[in-house]
């Protein structure tokens, strides 16, 4: 890759950054009905910025060795974006129902994104915990909110003292892989002798990363934590942390192959195809079983514990240990001679992060004041008394579920028809099975929420924000379908305002 000069590389990044600064110095000199009023849309400002600079700024390359920027980590870099635009409104709405007396949750929303975003354009393990940290702690925050609050607190002392120790992990396999390599860069080349030493760290960062990501078997902080936040903050950090850790894990994976292919020494982009050589096969074996086996445990956990939840947010909980292994799949290595390419999986992981923070919004505003009412039973009927978030709802959970015209669907067929390309048949027609399980309690849900007698008439305006910013998520969702090749491309503004 090129390098690039530095300040329109990090602009976006440095955007986001300064948006969540100004909600933090505004916050104190506003009354508690302004703050949730004028801050949500000076972080969205901000937020758009951030997005017009990636889609026309953001050029591929390289900045020191330490950060990149391809088509993929563009695209993903906007799902972050677009993922905060939509925490923000769910925020908006739950925050001033609840006359929550701070303004803090927005600003610690769009610093969360900009960790998720270091997370995806790092290419060295320094600046790749960097951002795991800073993405992780504002979530940290974000999930206790609620402090009066039992399952709360429950909630934020598990994901912290969790995620403290994984991230301990993190820190030991980084530190091994540097005794392994010389190097803190992802794809630096093994010194000789020390392969073993290499293989265990990469393996002890791999643990990190999968607990970030929720997969099976560390999956234990996500049911608590995604029912202890607010369901504003449930979408966001399901959304995000699994963009940021997807990234970050697909980067390592991507680069360990190639180093132990031959090919190590440069950087490389998330799109790249890397030739998986026999001395590749034979090394990374174990690593391509673990991968797999965490991938199947997590569909089978993830989508037979989600058919018994009557709790909307444990429900998308579980469903998103499922789709860890909807995703994991992706990394499965061909099994004989050819080629990884992860391709599918951020197609996948765009149109995942949209659909579940969009559908989580929505759920705030229909689950009533401080979300008591997001079981089947408070959800029943709620989409007739407010048509329009029970309309977006309908169409994310459709998405997440994996039905046709939606971008949900598409992402599920690229995964599972790159796993038959890699010979492994018997596996995509298993995953195809756990799809339709899946399906049942999405379906479940959307029951739940047009039909039934309502407990509580729950009706509310649409804020503006609202309105605009889940409308768009909800088309972009359909929309995306007819992109299949959305990895292979820069996303980019329309000729005229580019042009401008």
């Amino acid at each position: 890759m090129p390098s690039v000069a530095i300040f329109p590389f990090l602009l976006p990044f440095l955007l986001v950054c300064a948006g969540g600064l100004a909600c933090i110095g505004l916050e104190a000199f506003l009354n508690r009905a302004t703050k949730h009023a004028l801050l949500p849309w000076i972080g969205a400002a901000f937020l758009v910025a951030a997005g017009i600079a990636q889609a026309l700024v953001g050029d591929p390359g390289q900045l020191g060795g330490i950060l990149a920027m391809d088509t993929a980590r563009s695209w993903l870099s906007l799902a972050i974006i677009a993922s905060a635009m939509l925490g923000l409104c769910g925020l908006q709405q739950s925050l001033h129902r609840d006359q929550y007396p701070g303004g803090e949750p927005y600003a610690l929303t769009l610093l969360a994104s900009a960790g998720a975003m270091l997370m995806v354009m790092a290419i060295d393990t320094i600046t790749l915990f960097l951002g795991l940290e800073l993405a992780s702690l504002c979530v940290y925050a974000l999930v206790g909110l609620r402090r009066h609050r039992k399952e709360s607190n429950e909630a934020l002392f598990k994901y912290f003292v969790m995620g403290a120790v994984f991230s301990a992990i993190f820190l030991y396999g980084a530190a091994l892989t540097y005794g392994a390599t010389g190097s803190t860069h992802l794809g630096a080349n093994v010194l000789a002798g020390r392969q073993q030493l290499f293989l265990l760290g990469q393996a002890l960062i791999c643990i990190g990363l999968l607990f970030k990501v929720g997969a099976v078997p560390f999956h234990f902080w996500s049911p608590d934590a995604y029912a202890g936040a607010p369901a504003a903050v449930t979408g966001f950090m399901g959304a995000v942390i699994k963009v940021g850790g997807f990234a970050a894990l697909g980067a390592v994976w991507l680069n360990q192959v190639a180093v132990v292919s031959g090919q190590g020494g440069g950087v490389l982009a998330l799109t790249d195809a890397v030739s998986v050589s026999v001395q590749a096969q034979r090394d990374l074996g174990r690593f391509n079983l673990v991968f797999l086996i965490v991938a199947l445990l997590s569909l089978v956990l993830g989508n037979f514990s989600a058919l018994r939840q009557n709790s909307a947010r444990r429900l998308i909980a579980f469903s998103s240990i499922a789709h860890a292994g909807y995703m994991l799949l992706a990394f499965v290595l061909p099994s004989g001679t050819g080629q990884l390419q992860l391709t599918s999986l951020w197609f996948y992981l765009v149109g995942y992060a949209i659909t579940t923070a969009g559908a989580l919004a929505a759920l705030a505003a229909l689950s009533g004041r401080e979300d008591a009412g997001d079981d089947l039973a408070g959800l029943a009927g709620q989409g007739r008394g407010q048509p329009f978030y029970g309309l977006v709802l309908t169409v994310f959970l459709v998405s997440i579920a994996g039905v046709p015209p939606t971008v949900g669907f598409l992402g599920k067929y690229l995964v599972f028809s790159e796993l038959v390309g890699k010979s492994w048949t018997a596996i995509a027609v298993f995953a195809m099975v756990m799809a339709v399980v899946g399906a049942a309690y999405y379906f479940r849900l959307i029951i739940a929420v047009w039909s039934g007698a309502r407990v509580e008439e729950r009706r509310t305006g649409v804020p503006v924000l609202s309105s605009w910013t889940l409308a768009a998520a909800a088309l972009v969702t359909v929309a995306l379908i007819a992109a299949p090749g959305l990895m292979s491309r820069r996303p980019s503004m329309p000729t005229a305002v580019a042009t401008k």
